[in-house]
Protein backbone atom coordinates (compact mmCIF):
# COMPACT_ATOMS: atom_id res chain seq x y z
CA UNK A 1 0.00 0.00 0.00
CA UNK A 2 1.08 3.34 -0.95
CA UNK A 3 1.94 6.34 1.64
CA UNK A 4 -1.31 8.47 1.66
CA UNK A 5 -1.04 11.49 -0.89
CA UNK A 6 -3.23 13.85 0.29
CA UNK A 7 -3.05 15.06 4.09
CA UNK A 8 -6.88 13.84 4.43
CA UNK A 9 -6.30 9.97 3.67
CA UNK A 10 -4.02 10.23 6.97
CA UNK A 11 -5.75 8.86 10.32
CA UNK A 12 -5.14 11.24 13.16
CA UNK A 13 -3.44 13.99 11.22
CA UNK A 14 -3.65 17.26 13.51
CA UNK A 15 -5.02 20.39 11.08
CA UNK A 16 -1.89 22.19 11.67
CA UNK A 17 0.55 19.04 10.68
CA UNK A 18 -2.27 18.39 7.46
CA UNK A 19 -1.00 21.90 6.43
CA UNK A 20 3.07 21.11 6.82
CA UNK A 21 2.61 17.94 5.59
CA UNK A 22 1.07 18.44 2.72
CA UNK A 23 3.04 21.59 1.97
CA UNK A 24 6.55 19.18 2.37
CA UNK A 25 5.19 16.85 0.19
CA UNK A 26 4.57 19.47 -2.54
CA UNK A 27 8.55 18.40 -3.50
CA UNK A 28 7.54 14.47 -4.34
CA UNK A 29 11.07 12.61 -4.86
CA UNK A 30 9.10 8.95 -5.02
CA UNK A 31 11.23 7.97 -7.80
CA UNK A 32 10.23 3.43 -7.96
CA UNK A 33 8.09 0.78 -8.65
CA UNK A 34 4.95 -0.09 -5.82
CA UNK A 35 2.47 -2.17 -6.60
CA UNK A 36 2.98 -2.78 -10.63
CA UNK A 37 2.90 1.25 -10.57
CA UNK A 38 6.16 3.44 -11.32
CA UNK A 39 6.38 6.46 -9.19
CA UNK A 40 7.92 9.62 -10.58
CA UNK A 41 8.71 11.90 -8.42
CA UNK A 42 7.50 15.45 -9.43
CA UNK A 43 7.87 19.49 -8.34
CA UNK A 44 3.86 20.38 -7.28
CA UNK A 45 5.81 24.41 -7.05
CA UNK A 46 7.32 24.14 -10.49
CA UNK A 47 5.65 27.64 -11.80
CA UNK A 48 4.28 30.81 -9.85
CA UNK A 49 1.15 29.66 -11.31
CA UNK A 50 1.23 26.16 -9.16
CA UNK A 51 2.29 28.47 -6.15
CA UNK A 52 -0.95 30.83 -6.63
CA UNK A 53 -2.95 27.70 -7.42
CA UNK A 54 -1.64 25.60 -4.50
CA UNK A 55 -2.11 28.46 -1.80
CA UNK A 56 -5.86 29.05 -2.89
CA UNK A 57 -6.38 25.50 -2.69
CA UNK A 58 -5.39 25.27 0.99
CA UNK A 59 -7.53 28.92 1.67
CA UNK A 60 -3.83 30.44 2.09
CA UNK A 61 -4.56 32.81 -0.41
CA UNK A 62 -7.97 34.79 -1.19
CA UNK A 63 -8.75 37.74 -3.51
CA UNK A 64 -7.22 39.09 -6.23
CA UNK A 65 -3.78 37.58 -7.58
CA UNK A 66 -0.27 39.29 -5.98
CA UNK A 67 1.48 41.53 -8.20
CA UNK A 68 2.92 39.24 -10.98
CA UNK A 69 6.40 41.03 -10.75
CA UNK A 70 6.94 39.68 -7.60
CA UNK A 71 5.54 36.04 -8.96
CA UNK A 72 9.31 34.51 -9.43
CA UNK A 73 10.37 35.75 -5.83
CA UNK A 74 7.23 34.59 -4.11
CA UNK A 75 7.91 30.84 -5.70
CA UNK A 76 11.88 30.79 -4.80
CA UNK A 77 10.92 32.05 -1.09
CA UNK A 78 8.25 29.14 -0.93
CA UNK A 79 10.94 26.56 -2.21
CA UNK A 80 13.38 27.86 0.17
CA UNK A 81 10.50 27.40 2.91
CA UNK A 82 10.01 23.78 1.83
CA UNK A 83 13.79 23.20 1.85
CA UNK A 84 14.24 24.46 5.08
CA UNK A 85 11.42 22.32 6.93
CA UNK A 86 12.30 19.32 4.76
CA UNK A 87 15.91 19.50 6.27
CA UNK A 88 14.34 20.47 9.92
CA UNK A 89 12.06 17.34 9.76
CA UNK A 90 14.92 15.14 8.31
CA UNK A 91 17.38 16.24 10.60
CA UNK A 92 14.72 15.98 13.46
CA UNK A 93 14.65 12.05 12.22
CA UNK A 94 18.11 11.64 12.27
CA UNK A 95 18.28 12.64 16.03
CA UNK A 96 21.04 15.17 15.91
CA UNK A 97 19.07 18.45 15.85
CA UNK A 98 22.29 19.96 14.64
CA UNK A 99 23.40 22.43 12.26
CA UNK A 100 21.71 22.75 8.86
CA UNK A 101 19.57 25.68 9.93
CA UNK A 102 17.44 28.27 7.90
CA UNK A 103 16.64 30.75 8.54
CA UNK A 104 13.42 32.03 7.08
CA UNK A 105 11.99 35.89 7.47
CA UNK A 106 9.07 36.73 8.30
CA UNK A 107 7.19 39.70 10.11
CA UNK A 108 4.51 39.07 12.83
CA UNK A 109 2.83 40.78 15.02
CA UNK A 110 0.66 39.81 17.18
CA UNK A 111 -1.82 41.37 18.57
CA UNK A 112 -3.83 39.82 22.40
CA UNK A 113 -6.89 40.76 22.79
CA UNK A 114 -9.74 39.56 25.75
CA UNK A 115 -11.66 37.21 24.95
CA UNK A 116 -10.02 36.49 21.45
CA UNK A 117 -6.82 35.18 22.29
CA UNK A 118 -3.67 36.09 20.11
CA UNK A 119 -4.21 37.53 16.22
CA UNK A 120 -1.50 37.04 13.72
CA UNK A 121 -1.32 39.80 11.40
CA UNK A 122 1.94 40.07 8.81
CA UNK A 123 2.63 43.38 7.29
CA UNK A 124 3.20 41.69 3.86
CA UNK A 125 2.03 40.97 0.70
CA UNK A 126 -0.48 37.90 0.27
CA UNK A 127 1.58 35.19 -0.64
CA UNK A 128 4.14 36.30 2.03
CA UNK A 129 1.28 36.01 4.29
CA UNK A 130 0.01 32.93 2.98
CA UNK A 131 3.68 31.23 4.09
CA UNK A 132 4.20 32.83 7.20
CA UNK A 133 0.96 30.91 7.66
CA UNK A 134 2.83 28.12 7.23
CA UNK A 135 5.98 28.99 9.25
CA UNK A 136 3.15 29.40 11.73
CA UNK A 137 2.09 25.67 11.40
CA UNK A 138 5.29 24.65 12.19
CA UNK A 139 5.93 27.04 15.36
CA UNK A 140 2.51 25.95 16.76
CA UNK A 141 3.18 22.30 15.69
CA UNK A 142 6.55 22.75 17.95
CA UNK A 143 4.46 24.11 20.63
CA UNK A 144 1.86 21.84 20.93
CA UNK A 145 4.46 18.72 20.39
CA UNK A 146 3.18 17.12 17.35
CA UNK A 147 6.47 18.34 15.18
CA UNK A 148 8.39 15.46 16.46
CA UNK A 149 5.96 12.84 14.63
CA UNK A 150 6.22 14.34 11.34
CA UNK A 151 9.37 12.64 10.05
CA UNK A 152 10.67 11.80 6.16
CA UNK A 153 10.65 8.56 5.18
CA UNK A 154 15.06 7.32 5.09
CA UNK A 155 14.72 5.33 1.86
CA UNK A 156 16.65 7.46 -0.59
CA UNK A 157 14.43 6.98 -3.47
CA UNK A 158 11.33 7.65 -1.56
CA UNK A 159 11.70 11.06 1.13
CA UNK A 160 7.95 11.05 1.79
CA UNK A 161 7.32 13.12 4.46
CA UNK A 162 4.69 11.63 7.12
CA UNK A 163 2.79 11.80 10.27
CA UNK A 164 3.56 9.07 12.56
CA UNK A 165 0.18 8.35 14.23
CA UNK A 166 1.70 4.81 16.05
CA UNK A 167 1.48 4.67 19.76
CA UNK A 168 5.01 5.00 20.61
CA UNK A 169 5.89 7.73 18.06
CA UNK A 170 9.07 5.46 16.38
CA UNK A 171 7.70 4.94 13.21
CA UNK A 172 10.68 4.70 10.56
CA UNK A 173 9.31 4.27 7.49
CA UNK A 174 6.22 6.03 5.42
CA UNK A 175 5.40 2.46 4.47
CA UNK A 176 6.53 -0.19 6.89
CA UNK A 177 5.23 -2.92 4.26
CA UNK A 178 6.77 -0.75 1.19
CA UNK A 179 9.47 1.57 1.69
CA UNK A 180 10.42 -0.76 5.18
CA UNK A 181 9.94 -4.59 3.34
CA UNK A 182 12.32 -2.95 0.66
CA UNK A 183 14.98 -1.86 2.71
CA UNK A 184 14.97 -5.21 4.57
CA UNK A 185 14.88 -6.90 1.18
CA UNK A 186 17.90 -4.50 -0.10
CA UNK A 187 19.93 -5.65 2.92
CA UNK A 188 19.35 -9.30 2.46
CA UNK A 189 20.58 -9.38 -0.92
CA UNK A 190 23.64 -7.30 0.00
CA UNK A 191 24.31 -9.53 2.56
CA UNK A 192 23.94 -12.50 -0.26
CA UNK A 193 26.12 -11.41 -2.41
CA UNK A 194 28.74 -11.02 -0.12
Amino acid sequence: MLPPTRAEEVEGLPVGIALLHHFANTEDRRGFVAHGRRLTGHDALATPVDLERWLREHDLLVGEAPDTKAHQGHLTRARELRTALRAALRQDAEGDGQGGEAAVGYSFHVTLTAGHGAHLTIAADPVDTALAHIVMSALTATVNGTWHRLRVCPAPDCQWVFYDNSRPGKAKWCSPQLCGNRAKTQAYRRRRST
